[in-house]
C-alpha cells in the first residue's frame, strides 16, 4: 500500500500527462509502486506501445472533453458515482479536475482526475465495431432488459410490489400522469376502475425515482383505515400512518417522524388540527380522495367556500403536486368544478373561468376512463356480459302484517323526533337503521328490537364496541353492522314503546322461525343454480352481520358447514385473506357483509352473486358487483336481486332501482356512441349522485306516491349532471392504447426472461418446477449469498403475483425484491459487460438502445424512457421495433461481426439524429431535453 500526505495517486486506468504541456506526452496508469521513498506511476503512453515508470507529483491531467471515465473513490466505503462524461477541465487551488456529468444520476461534479478511470463506453465501442467479453449477445440482451424494467416500473410502478396484475388503463393513467411532467391533476376515472391501485402505482413509481421522501393523503372520515390497508397489503406501503389514530402532534417537530400520512378531511379542517398541520415541511405530494366533497361555491363576484375546500386551498401551499379523486367532479355545478381546476393548475385561473368555451385544456388537468372503454392487455374489452334479474319473493300475510305494526313504530318515532327538534335526530336515525333492518331480514329487525326493549328494561347497559369509537375513524364499510347495534338513550321514544315493541318482537320471532324469504333463497335461486352445476360457487351478500349469521346457519344446515366462508368488519386482514382462500379452493358458499363490497377480487372462480338484501345507497350495490365484474372474468356475471315488494320499504327499494335502471339506460342511448357498456358507467355516476337515504327518510310519512316524486326529481337532476359532465369529459386526458405505441412496453415475459437468464449466466441453479412452472425452488451460490445476507442459500420463487398473495411464504420476484434488484445492479454494471455485441434473429443493419431524458423549466428531471432504435437495410430508423420487445425474450445467438468502421459512423449519426427527433417531439412547456445516454449497442445479421 502506498501512502503520500497529500500527493494524490491516480488509480489504475487514470489518463495522465506528464507536466502541463498541451502537446505533452498523455496516456493512461497501469501500475503504483513506492520506489525509494517516491511514489511512482507506470503510464502507458497513447499512441505507442511503449511504458515508463514517472514520478507522480511531475503527472498532470491527462483526460479530454468527451472522454467516457468510471469514479473511483479513494474511501472504499464509499459507493461509486458510476459512469460519466469529462464535460470541462480545470485546475483549482494547485489541483486538477474534471468536470463530470453522470448521465443516469442526472448530475455534475468536479472531482479529482486522480480518482478517474476511463473506460470504454457505447458510443466508444460501436464506432469502433468492438466487441465486449465472451457471450457479449446474452449480455446484451440481459443489460437491455435491465433498464428496460427499471424505466418502466419507475414510468408505471407496474412491475413493483402489488398483490394484483394491473389493467392496461392503470398503467396508462400512472404512465399519462408521470409523463406529462407534472403531478397535478384531477383523475376522474368512473366508479369501480380502481383508483386506490392508480394511486398505489404511482406512489410505486415515485418511490423508485426517489422523488417520494413526504406524501400526504387526504380522505372522507371512515376511510382512512380503508387506504392503509390497501396501500400496506396491495404494494407493501408499511410506512403510511393515520394522523389521530396511528399517531398525535404536540410539537411542529414531531412532524419529523412522519413522512407518509393518511388523514381524515373533517379531522384535519378541525382548527387545532389544521394549525399543527400547518407547521409540517412541505409534502412531496398531497392526494384528495372524493375530491367532490371539496366545495366552492361562486354568487356572482363573491365566493363561498366550504371548510373542507379551504383546507385544501391551504395545504396547495405547502405541495407543489396536487392529486385530486373523484369519479363525480362537475355534479351539474360548474362554479364547484372550476373551483377543482383551480387546486390543480392556480396558474391557469383565468383560462379555467372559461372552461365552457375552452374545454380542449381539460386533457392538461383531467384524466377520465370509462368501464366501457378499457381493456385488457390483449386489446379485449373487460367490463361485458354481465346479467342482473330480480326474484320477486312472496314473503307472506303475517310479514305483511308485521309490516304494518313496524309502520306504526316508525311513525311514532319519526313524530316523536321531530318534536324535539334537532335533539330528535337520533330517533329519526334509529327509526331509518330499523327500516333498513327490516328490509334486511327477519332475523336482523328482531335482534335491533330485542336489544331495544332490554336497553329500556335496564338489561343492556355494557357499550358497544362500535359506539367507543371514535365517528371520525370508523371504517365506513362497517357502517351497515354498525347500525345494527346503535341505539339511543335509555328513555322510551313515545308513550306506549314498550308495549309496540313487545307485540313486534313477538311477530318478528314467528317470521324468524317461518322465514319464507330465506326459503325462496333455497329454493328459488340456490337449488336451480346447483342442480345446472353441483360445483357452482355462489357469493351472497347482505348489509348486516345478523342476516349474515342467519344466512350462515340456514346454509350449513342445507349443505353443511364446511362449505360456508363468511366475510365482516370483526375479521382481521389475514381472516379475510383465509375465508376468501377456502372459498376459492374448497367451500361454495361466501356470505358477506359490506366488509367484503371493496378491496376483495372473487372474478376468478365465481360468477354469480346473490344481494339478499339491496343497500339503501345504490353505490353499495355498483362496489358488490365489482368484486366479480372486474378484469380476470372469464364467465357472463349473474347477479341476483331479492326482492319483496309486499312490505312498503320494499316497494320503495324496488321502485328506486327500477327508475335508476330506466334512467341509466336513456343516457345510455343518448348520441352515436351507444354500448351496453356504457350503462355501468353511468350507474356509477348516478349511483354517486343520488342521495337515496333521505328521499327514503320521509317516505313513512309521506307514502309511495310523493317519494315517487322524490325519486323522479333527485335522478332528474343526477342525470342532468351526468348528462353536463360527460360533455365535458369528452376533452379530458383518457385511456388510449396508441398513446405509448412508439414507446418499449415491458410484459411480464420480459421479467421472467430476465430472471432466467441472469440465473444461468451467475450461475443460479433451478433444483425444481411446481404449479406448471409458475414455482420455482432455486440454490444461491455461496458468492451471491455472501452479497444477501437476508436471503436464504435455497428460496422457493413466484413471478405470479396471484399465486404469491395465496402463498405468503413464497419469495415473488417483483422489482421490489431484494434478489432481482441484485441480478438488476449486476446487469447494469460496467463490469458485466453487454455494452456491444453481434446478434442473431433480428434482420437490419444495426440497434442501439439508450434512455432519453427530460427535466422541468428549474432543470429538474421529471421523465426519462428507455429507447431502442433499429437501422433497417434501406437506411430508415425504427423506433422500439416489435421485433425487438420480442427477442428479448428468449436467449441470444452471437453473431460474427463483418463491418467497416464508416458504416458504424454512418449507424450512429441516424441513432443521434432519431433520438434527439424523439427529445423534441416529447418537449412541452412542462418537459425540456436533458440529456441521452446510451445503453448497448448491437450489428444485427444479415
Amino acid at each position: 500500500m502506498i501512502v503520500v500526505d497529500k500527493l494524490l495517486l491516480p488509480v489504475k486506468g487514470a489518463w495522465v500527462r506528464l507536466g502541463t504541456d498541451k502537446d505533452a506526452p498523455a496516456g493512461y496508469v497501469i501500475e503504483l509502486r513506492n520506489f525509494q521513498s517516491e511514489a511512482q506511476a507506470k503510464v502507458k503512453w497513447h499512441r505507442s506501445n511503449k511504458s515508463d515508470w514517472v514520478p507522480v507529483e511531475k503527472l498532470r491531467n491527462g483526460f479530454k472533453l468527451g472522454m467516457d471515465v468510471i469514479d473511483v473513490p479513494y474511501s472504499r466505503v464509499r459507493q461509486s458515482l458510476g459512469e460519466g462524461v469529462v464535460v470541462d477541465l480545470r485546475n483549482l487551488g494547485g489541483r486538477d479536475q474534471v468536470l463530470v456529468d453522470f448521465l443516469e444520476k442526472g448530475d455534475r461534479r468536479w472531482l479529482p482526475y486522480e480518482n478517474l478511470k476511463q473506460v470504454k463506453g457505447v458510443r466508444h465501442r460501436y464506432l469502433t465495431a468492438s466487441l465486449g467479453k465472451f457471450r457479449s449477445a446474452e449480455k446484451f440482451r440481459l443489460r437491455s432488459l435491465a433498464y428496460a424494467l427499471e424505466l418502466w416500473n419507475e414510468n408505471t410502478g407496474s412491475l413493483s410490489h402489488l398483490d394484483i396484475d394491473p389493467l392496461p388503463h392503470q398503467i396508462h393513467l400512472v404512465h399519462h400522469i408521470l409523463a406529462s411532467g407534472n403531478l397535478n391533476w384531477l383523475v376522474a376515472d368512473d366508479v369501480g376502475l380502481g383508483k386506490t391501485i392508480e394511486v398505489g402505482m404511482l406512489l410505486s413509481a415515485l418511490k423508485q425515482r426517489k422523488k417520494l421522501q413526504r406524501v400526504l393523503l387526504v380522505t372522507p372520515a371512515g376511510l382512512t383505515k380503508q387506504w392503509q390497508d390497501e396501500l400496506r397489503y396491495k404494494f407493501g406501503f408499511e410506512e403510511f400512518l393515520i394522523y389521530g389514530e396511528d399517531f398525535h402532534i404536540n410539537e411542529p417537530h414531531q412532524w419529523k417522524l412522519f413522512d407518509y400520512v393518511i388523514g381524515s378531511i373533517d379531522r384535519f379542517k378541525d382548527e387545532d388540527n389544521l394549525v399543527k398541520l400547518m407547521q409540517a415541511e412541505p409534502w412531496d405530494l398531497i392526494v384528495f380522495d372524493e375530491a367532490h366533497r371539496l366545495s366552492r361555491r361562486q354568487y356572482g363576484l363573491k365566493f363561498d367556500s366550504s371548510q373542507r375546500f379551504k383546507l385544501a386551498a391551504t395545504l396547495r401551499k405547502y405541495s407543489d403536486s396536487l392529486l385530486l379523486l373523484s369519479a363525480t367532479p362537475h355534479q351539474g355545478k360548474t362554479d364547484k368544478f372550476q373551483a377543482l381546476l383551480e387546486l390543480v393548475r392556480p396558474e391557469w385561473k383565468k383560462e379555467i373561468r372559461r372552461v365552457e368555451m375552452n374545454p380542449e385544456i381539460l386533457r392538461y388537468m383531467v384524466i377520465r376512463n370509462n368501464k366501457s372503454d378499457v381493456t385488457d392487455a390483449e386489446g379485449n374489452f373487460i367490463f361485458q356480459g354481465k346479467v342482473t334479474s330480480a326474484i320477486t319473493v312472496d314473503v307472506g300475510k303475517e310479514a305483511c302484517d308485521f309490516d304494518t305494526s313496524l309502520q306504526k313504530y316508525l311513525r311514532l318515532g319519526y313524530a316523536a323526533g321531530k318534536e324535539l327538534g334537532f335533539t330528535g335526530n337520533a330517533i329519526g336515525f334509529v327509526m331509518t337503521i330499523y327500516r333498513k333492518l327490516s328490509a334486511s331480514s327477519s332475523a336482523a329487525i328482531h335482534g335491533a328490537l330485542q336489544r331495544r326493549l332490554k336497553r329500556l328494561l335496564g338489561q343492556n347497559e355494557k357499550e358497544s364496541d362500535f359506539e367507543a369509537q371514535d365517528s371520525l375513524d370508523f371504517d365506513q364499510r362497517f357502517s351497515g353492522e354498525r347500525e345494527e347495534i346503535f341505539d339511543s338513550d335509555k328513555t322510551q321514544f313515545f308513550d306506549g314503546e314498550i308495549e309496540l315493541l313487545q307485540e313486534l318482537i313477538s311477530k318478528a320471532q314467528f317470521l324468524v322461525k317461518n322465514d319464507l324469504k330465506l326459503d325462496a333463497l333455497i329454493q328459488k335461486i340456490i337449488l336451480p343454480i346447483l342442480e345446472n352445476n353441483p360445483a357452482e360457487k355462489i357469493l351472497i351478500f347482505s348489509e348486516y352481520r345478523t342476516t349474515q349469521d342467519h344466512l350462515a346457519a340456514a346454509l350449513g344446515k342445507r349443505f353443511g358447514g364446511e362449505n360456508i366462508e363468511l366475510i365482516n368488519g370483526s375479521m382481521s386482514h389475514f381472516e379475510r385473506s383465509e375465508a376468501i382462500a377456502c372459498f376459492e379452493d374448497k367451500a361454495q358458499f361466501l356470505i358477506s357483509t359490506e366488509a367484503g363490497g371493496e378491496g376483495i377480487n372473487l372474478q376468478r372462480n365465481c360468477h354469480v352473486m346473490v344481494n339478499y338484501d339491496l343497500p339503501w345507497n345504490p353505490m353499495r350495490l355498483v362496489q358488490r358487483i365489482g368484486r366479480l365484474y372486474r378484469y380476470g372474468q372469464n364467465k357472463k356475471v349473474i347477479v341476483l336481486n331479492i326482492h319483496a315488494p309486499q312490505t312498503l320499504d320494499e316497494q320503495i327499494m324496488k321502485l328506486l332501482y327500477e327508475r335508476i335502471s330506466q334512467v341509466v339506460k336513456d343516457l345510455t342511448s343518448l348520441g352515436d356512441e351507444f354500448r351496453p357498456g356504457l350503462e355501468d358507467d353511468i350507474l356509477g355516476e348516478i349511483a354517486d349522485l343520488v342521495d337515496v337515504e333521505q328521499i327514503l327518510e320521509g317516505a313513512t310519512l309521506a307514502g309511495v306516491s310523493k317519494t315517487k316524486e322524490q325519486i323522479d326529481d333527485a335522478l332528474q337532476r343526477a342525470s342532468e349532471a351526468t348528462k353536463k359532465q360527460h360533455e365535458l369529459f369528452e376533452f379530458a386526458a383518457s385511456f388510449d392504447p396508441n398513446e405509448v405505441k412508439g414507446e418499449f412496453r415491458v410484459k411480464p415475459e420480459h421479467m421472467v426472461a430476465f430472471a432466467e437468464g441472469m440465473f444461468h449466466l451467475l450461475g443460479i441453479e433451478i433444483l425444481s418446477q411446481h404449479f406448471n412452472g409458475a414455482v420455482l425452488e432455486i440454490r444461491l451460490p455461496e458468492n451471491i449469498t455472501d452479497s444477501l445476507p437476508l436471503l436464504s442459500s435455497r428460496l422457493t420463487i413466484t413471478f405470479d403475483r396471484v399465486l404469491a398473495s395465496k402463498r405468503p411464504k413464497l419469495h415473488l420476484m417483483d422489482l421490489n425484491s431484494q434478489l432481482m434488484s441484485f441480478l438488476l445492479e449486476q446487469a447494469k454494471s460496467y463490469a458485466f459487460g453487454g455494452k456491444t455485441a453481434g446478434i442473431k434473429g433480428i434482420k437490419g443493419r444495426s440497434i442501439l438502445t439508450g434512455v432519453l431524458r427530460w427535466q422541468n423549466d428549474q432543470g429538474q428531471r421529471v421523465r426519462q424512457e428507455y429507447t431502442a432504435l433499429q437501422v433497417h437495410e434501406d437506411g430508415n430508423v425504427e423506433i422500439n421495433p416489435d421485433s425487438f420487445c420480442e427477442w428479448l425474450k428468449h436467449s441470444a445467438i452471437d453473431y460474427e461481426v463483418l463491418i467497416s468502421r464508416e458504416q458504424c459512423k454512418e449507424n450512429f449519426v441516424r441513432f443521434e439524429t432519431a433520438a434527439d427527433h424523439r427529445l423534441k417531439s416529447v418537449s412541452s412547456r412542462d418537459l425540456h431535453p436533458e440529456n441521452r445516454q446510451w445503453v448497448s449497442g448491437a450489428w444485427c445479421e444479415n
